[in-house]
């Protein structure tokens, strides 16, 4: 149906391309995209440039998604989807049950400004960091050197963790346009050293924090 859809705004997508990727081709080309997959999957587009021109010349209007909502699952299969939703600006990453940076790098959205990774709703328990938190800063600016607000959402991330991820975001110099990092239910408490949120360097970025556990 969505062929026949004259406008969508918001796509939630919990689907493992591995597992039906013929039905996410057919959704792709509706919504007038193309993306590039791994080689072994050959129901879906090949990663060839001609294959992928091929299928954008075809589309008659560009996507109109501007909210997007992606598992790491679906992430771990694309190895480029910047072309695929170049009209995001909101994107929605539910990871379960680590965040891997490796995994979030894969999605490219140069106009999104707002983005979101929380613990999948359907999750036993609270996702947790894989890496170093100092990594999420470029992990982030391979999604979107435009983003604007960055938000942890339902994350078994603690004090600990949550300080040095502000420090890292406060430090870097790649995401010159970010004003604004949310900490929702991460497992802060009020013990947080409130000189971990406060900084009177260059780079101001506003630190929103509700403490509490999420509720996983």
């Amino acid at each position: 149906m969505a062929s026949t859809t004259k406008q969508i705004d918001t796509l939630d997508l919990y689907a493992d391309p591995s597992e039906r990727p013929s039905a996410l081709r057919h959704l792709a080309q509706s919504l007038c995209t193309c993306c590039k997959m791994n080689q072994h999957h050959d129901d879906f587009y090949s990663s060839s440039s001609s294959m992928a021109s091929t299928a954008k010349d075809e589309c008659n209007t560009r996507s109109t998604v501007t909210n997007l909502t992606v598992t790491d699952m679906a992430l771990r299969e694309w190895q480029d989807c910047g072309s695929m939703f170049d009209n995001v600006k909101r994107i929605t990453i539910q990871v379960w049950p680590k965040i891997r940076c490796d995994v979030i790098q894969r999605i490219h959205l140069p106009a999104a400004t707002e983005l979101t990774i929380q613990t999948y709703e359907y999750g036993c328990y609270p996702a947790s960091l894989h890496d170093d938190p100092t990594s999420l800063p470029n992990a982030l600016h391979t999604v979107s050197s435009q983003l604007v607000k960055v938000t942890f959402l339902e994350l078994d991330i603690g004090n600990y963790q949550t300080k040095r991820i502000i420090q890292a975001f406060k430090s870097t110099h790649d995401l010159k346009n970010l004003r604004i990092l949310g900490f929702i239910r991460c497992g802060t408490d009020e013990s947080l050293d409130p000189s971990s949120i406060d900084s009177n360097d260059e780079h101001r970025i506003q630190v929103e924090i509700v403490h509490g556990k999420p509720e996983r």
